[in-house]
Formats: C-alpha cells, sequence, structure tokens
C-alpha cells in the first residue's frame, strides 16, 4: 500500500468521466422538469434581489427581509439571474454547469482528502475518488437546485486543505482556513458542528520546528499553534459579520446566518409529523410509473409525486395558522414555533423517541416522505454505500486516530438530524467523507489481488528459470542472446589453447 500511483494522467481521467457524467445527466433531465418552482424560496429570494426588493421573501404568512436562507446560493442564483434573465433556462442551465463543475471538483476533492490523512495507501484515494465521481446521488444532485453540492464541496476542500502535509503550517495557511471556515457557515450555517473537528485536525497537523528541549521552546510551539487556531476563529468571524450586522439591522436581534432553527424543529416535531417537513399520501399510479417506463417518464413521475406529498405548512398553518404571528419578527415566528415544538416533546417523550429513530433510519437509508427516495436506483445504491461504508470503518480500525475527525463529524452531523428534522439532501454534505472508508474494502481487495496476481509472477518467473538452468533440464541453456554471446567467446578462447 505505498508508493504514488503510477498513472500520472489518473486525476485527468477522473476529472473528465466526473464532468461527463454530470453533464450526462443534465442533458437527461433538462426539459423534462417545470420550469416553475423548481429553485424554492433560493429562487424567489433572488428574483427580489433582482427586483431591488434586497434579500426578502414569503415566509410564515408575511413578506420582507429575512434570514430563511444562508446567503450564499440566493445570491448566487441573483447574479445569474441578472446576467441571463430571471428564471430563464438559460440561467437555470448555468446553475446546473456550474454545479456539475463543483461536484466534478467535489470527487477531486475527496481524492485530495484521503491522500492527505492516509498518504501511505494511494488505492483508497483512487477508490474513493471514483466512488465520489459517479455515486448516482451525487451526480443526480447538480441538477436540482440546492445548496447541498456547495456544501459538500467546500467542506470536504476545508478538511482536506488542513489535512494537507504539504508546505508550512503557517500564518498564511490558518488565515485560508478560516477564510473557508467563515464561507462554510454562509452556505449552510448546520455545518458549523464540523469546525471543531477542523480546529482538532489543524491543531494536530500544526508542527512547529522545535530545536531543543527547553521550556521557552515548548511554550513558543503551544503559543504559535494556539495563535493560529486564533487567527482560524477570528477570520471566520470576519467573513461571516457583515451578514449577522445585516441580521441585527433587519431583525433588531442578533440572529446567527438563519433564523429558522424553531420552525424547522417544529416541523420535525408536532403531533402529525413523520419526523420531516412533509407527509406521504400513495398514489399507486405514481410509484408504478417511478420504477418502470422511460427515463424521462421516471423523472416526471418523481416530480409529479412531489405534489403527492403534504408539506406540514399546509396542513397545520394553511390558512388561518398564521394568525399567531401578527405583530411577531421573523426570529419570534421561529421561537413561538420552537416552544409549540419542545411542548410537544415534554408531553410525548415517547412519541419524541419514535420520531428520532425513524429519522435516523431516514438519515443513513431512505427518507419515505421523499418520493425521490423510492427509486430502485436510489435504494440499492444507498444499501450500498452504507454496507461498504460499515465495513470500510471495520477495514480502517489501525486508521481510526487519523479519521476521527471526519467519524466526529459525520456522528455529531447524524445526531443533530436525528434530534431535530432530517431530509435526504441534509446527508450530502458530509457524504463524501463516508466514501472514504466506503472505497476501504474496495481498495483492500484490489491491492490484495494486485498482491496475489505479482506474488504468482515472480514464482512463473523463479520456476521458469530453475526450470530452463536446473541440472536435470534437457535442454540446458545457453537460450538468451547474452548467454550465447557468453558461450561463443568461452568457446573461442578454449579453441585458441
Amino acid at each position: 500500500m505505498s508508493g504514488r500511483p503510477k498513472r500520472p494522467y489518473f486525476l485527468a481521467v477522473l476529472t473528465i468521466v466526473a464532468l461527463a457524467v454530470r453533464l450526462a445527466a443534465i442533458w437527461l433531465v433538462g426539459g423534462r422538469e417545470p420550469a416553475s418552482g423548481i429553485t424554492y424560496e433560493h429562487g424567489e429570494i433572488a428574483e427580489n434581489l433582482v427586483a431591488g426588493r434586497g434579500f426578502s421573501v414569503n415566509f410564515l404568512g408575511s413578506s420582507g427581509p429575512t434570514s430563511q436562507q444562508a446567503p450564499f446560493y440566493p445570491v448566487l442564483l441573483a447574479v445569474i439571474y441578472d446576467l441571463c434573465g430571471v428564471d430563464s433556462a438559460t440561467s437555470l442551465l448555468v446553475v446546473q454547469v456550474l454545479q456539475a463543475v463543483a461536484g466534478t471538483l467535489l470527487t477531486l476533492c475527496v481524492v485530495w482528502l484521503a491522500r492527505s490523512l492516509l498518504p501511505d495507501w494511494p488505492t483508497l484515494a483512487a477508490t474513493a475518488g471514483w466512488l465520489a465521481a459517479l455515486y448516482p446521488s451525487h451526480v443526480y444532485l447538480v441538477t436540482h437546485f440546492q445548496v447541498a453540492v456547495w456544501a459538500a464541496l467546500v467542506l470536504t476542500a476545508l478538511l482536506a486543505w488542513v489535512a494537507w502535509s504539504g508546505g508550512c503550517h503557517t500564518w498564511s495557511k490558518a488565515l485560508a482556513t478560516g477564510l473557508l471556515s467563515g464561507g462554510l457557515l454562509l452556505i449552510d450555517p448546520i455545518l458549523a458542528l464540523a469546525l471543531p473537528a477542523v480546529a482538532y485536525l489543524s491543531w494536530r497537523r500544526d508542527r512547529d520546528m522545535v530545536v531543543g528541549d527547553g521550556r521557552w521552546t515548548v511554550f513558543g510551539a503551544w503559543a504559535g499553534r494556539m495563535g493560529r487556531l486564533a487567527t482560524i476563529a477570528a477570520t471566520a468571524a470576519l467573513v461571516i459579520a457583515p451578514w449577522l450586522y445585516r441580521n441585527y439591522r433587519v431583525h433588531g436581534e442578533l440572529v446567527f446566518v438563519k433564523s429558522t432553527f424553531g420552525y424547522a424543529f417544529w416541523q420535525g416535531n408536532n403531533p402529525v409529523s413523520w419526523g420531516t417537513d412533509k407527509i406521504p399520501k400513495r398514489s399507486d399510479e405514481t410509484l408504478r410509473l417511478a420504477h418502470d417506463g422511460s427515463i424521462a417518464d421516471q423523472h416526471r413521475a418523481m416530480w409529479d409525486a412531489r405534489h403527492e406529498t403534504l408539506y406540514i405548512d399546509d396542513v397545520l398553518l394553511k390558512p388561518t395558522g398564521y394568525d399567531q404571528f401578527a405583530g411577531l419578527t421573523e426570529p419570534e415566528r421561529s421561537r413561538l414555533l420552537g416552544r409549540q415544538a419542545w411542548d410537544f416533546v415534554q408531553r410525548e417523550p415517547a412519541r419524541y423517541a419514535r420520531l428520532c429513530a425513524r429519522r435516523l433510519r431516514y438519515f443513513l437509508l431512505f427518507d419515505e416522505t421523499n418520493p425521490k427516495a423510492r427509486h430502485r436506483l436510489y435504494r440499492a445504491t444507498t444499501v450500498g454505500w452504507l454496507v461498504s461504508a460499515a465495513i470500510g470503518v471495520l477495514v480502517l480500525r489501525p486508521r481510526w486516530r487519523t479519521l476521527a475527525p471526519l467519524l466526529a463529524i459525520f456522528a455529531a452531523v447524524t445526531v443533530f438530524h436525528t434530534l431535530t428534522i432530517t431530509s435526504a439532501r441534509f446527508r450530502i454534505p458530509i457524504e463524501p467523507l463516508s466514501l472514504i472508508w466506503a472505497a476501504a474494502p474496495y481498495a483492500t481487495l484490489f491491492d490484495r489481488f494486485r498482491a496475489a496476481i505479482q506474488s504468482w509472477r515472480q514464482t512463473r518467473r523463479e520456476e521458469e528459470e530453475h526450470e530452463a538452468y536446473g541440472p536435470r533440464h534437457a535442454l540446458k541453456g545457453p537460450h538468451t542472446p547474452t548467454e550465447r554471446r557468453y558461450a561463443k567467446k568461452e568457446l573461442r578462447r578454449l579453441l585458441r589453447r
């Protein structure tokens, strides 16, 4: 498992394949999805930004400035809308192509992260890269207008950058780490759960040059590491500070990036909730089309199936439920719903425990309230991913200390969504981390197969040499040109005597 890959063009081939399959997915899906309503709240905010109405949306029964979404994705859509037209086919195609590029970069970051953490196992990095390039849900993800692909890219790039042992762990690296950390919060603030693991990995990788064993030298090394951690934290705070100030001006109170935690907690925990923001309705014809027929029929059936689910808001808030929010700001409305959810948890702890168990199953396998999770390909690949990752954790047991930050991030995000609310897209940002574990069984089998082939070839060569030059061989040498030349020279020398 040592050494570097012998094929320097591996990354080029991986990049071409990853981008090609994502562009092919865009081409297959293009024109088969309704032109309106597919950008959700992000698109509405982007339209308002282009129209000069600011970062606003219709949320919980009222329209106005909002912190319902983190700023990155709506601003990205607004820039493209301004250049290519609001909600136009060209704008949507440009966004999808950008997401295909982001998905391709994510594949390369998976390879980078695996090589940075386990440099002595290049086969694992290559296998994880191929899994990331061809994993069906990640390929299909680029056709959707969700922030998940960008969150996955920045989180994986941040971890790869911190884990990378190339260059020097200087103040400039700490500054770049802080910039990436702040950008990650503006993409998806829930991923703040990953930042303690990032800090630990940065501390572990930060190896100062210590000369001698003096007390002041050791103290200086420790102080330098603490200073770099402080630089990371301060830089990340400066990145998000303008948005926090904007939220304070808009809402009259400090709001950390998004204001919707209480609202999301209420969606997943109320008397009619299934643990997500949707309640499924059964449609046998829709489910049949989602499994059979052409790709176009399947995709259209899955889109139509979205309307066979009821949103919690439509069930519990429309049409008169919004009256309870009269005179309240957006954070206050969210807190009110959060208190209702907490009252439900206290009244029915057993029901809450069952919802948590259901959410854990949804998060690790498939969300039964999401019609697209009923597709056989999605279910098969999800089961394959989960089984491979579980086996990989056992295979990588000697490397657990090295991979501890990744395990901690995956566990923290999983627990958070188990306790609050879940959705299929919530697993996407941390899924690339798990592909390193999922790749371990296949990389181990490939290495053992290659070692067996090399051993067989070596044994065969030794047997052939023994047969060619052994004392019992009927056609004992010389056989090779070099041996024949040497034999002729010896014969001429003997004849001259």
